[in-house]
């Protein structure tokens, strides 16, 4: 498939029109060969992806995370350069959502993770740079926190943390993957049961005990691949010849 046609589909689908993004660029970040078979999904960019991604044949990588990173201009020096080497002596293409992804009502990690939980997507949530990041949730009927767990370590594999301070029975939640942390005294002013997030700060705990509310943070990294995976999924449903692969990089944090 060529790869602008690519780019065309994926831009629309993700609702990329002018890019308000504070933090990271998004989209297409590096230019590679004019013909598209093979993808490479993933959360951020490391060597280790674009090496594994290269072995593979990948002719684009598409990520959450970009490698150009900040809008903020700073010089390519060696950690940057030995990646962007490896895309280009393989002409791989790099796209990359960062906005896009959180945010998105279908495909974002957000609302994705509010699916998968079986939850019924709410109202936008997690307001900071004129955007919203996130999605508010229901449970109906209510769950037990416990249940709510259980279900979040079925996904995730692992839960770094939980701050368990809340009611016993779950109704009412928001979900703000990655460094969502500052948006938990949002969810206590919206009186809700649970916030979900990537991470915590030092005044994380002390706030939900004093709110009642539970906050569990599932690592910034495992709770950012719900909205790439979806992105995968979407792409291969529409162009069944295309080849997919998410390739996982563990991360702690």
């Amino acid at each position: 498939m060529h790869r602008d046609k690519l780019i065309e589909f994926i831009n629309k689908a993700l609702e990329v029109k002018i890019d308000k993004d504070p933090w990271l660029f998004n989209g297409l970040q590096v230019l590679g060969k004019s013909e598209v078979s093979k993808i490479a999904l993933g959360v951020s960019p490391n060597l280790e992806l674009f090496e594994q991604a290269a072995t593979w044949g990948a002719d684009m990588v598409i990520l959450h995370h970009g490698l150009l990173g900040s809008k903020i201009a700073k010089p390519i020096g060696k950690v940057l350069g030995n990646r962007l080497k490896v895309l280009l002596n393989h002409e791989i293409t790099l796209l990359t959502y960062h906005h896009f992804l959180d945010r998105h009502p279908v495909l974002g990690h957000n609302a994705q993770l509010i699916k998968l939980l079986g939850a019924e997507k709410g109202e936008e949530f997690g307001y900071s740079d004129r955007l919203f990041w996130g999605w508010t949730g229901n449970f109906s009927p209510a769950i037990s926190i416990n249940e709510l767990i259980s279900r979040l370590q079925k996904l995730c594999g692992k839960i770094v943390k939980i701050f368990k301070y809340g009611p016993e029975k779950i109704k009412k939640l928001a979900v703000l993957t990655g460094g969502g942390a500052y948006h938990l005294s949002e969810a206590v002013d919206q009186n809700l049961d649970v916030f979900i997030t990537g991470e915590a700060n030092e005044t994380t705990e002390a706030w939900a005990k004093e709110a009642e509310i539970h906050h569990i943070y599932l690592g910034h990294y495992n709770s950012e691949k719900f909205g790439i995976q979806a992105l995968g999924k979407l792409l291969k449903n529409k162009f069944p010849s295309l080849n997919i692969k998410f390739i996982d990089i563990p991360n702690n944090l």
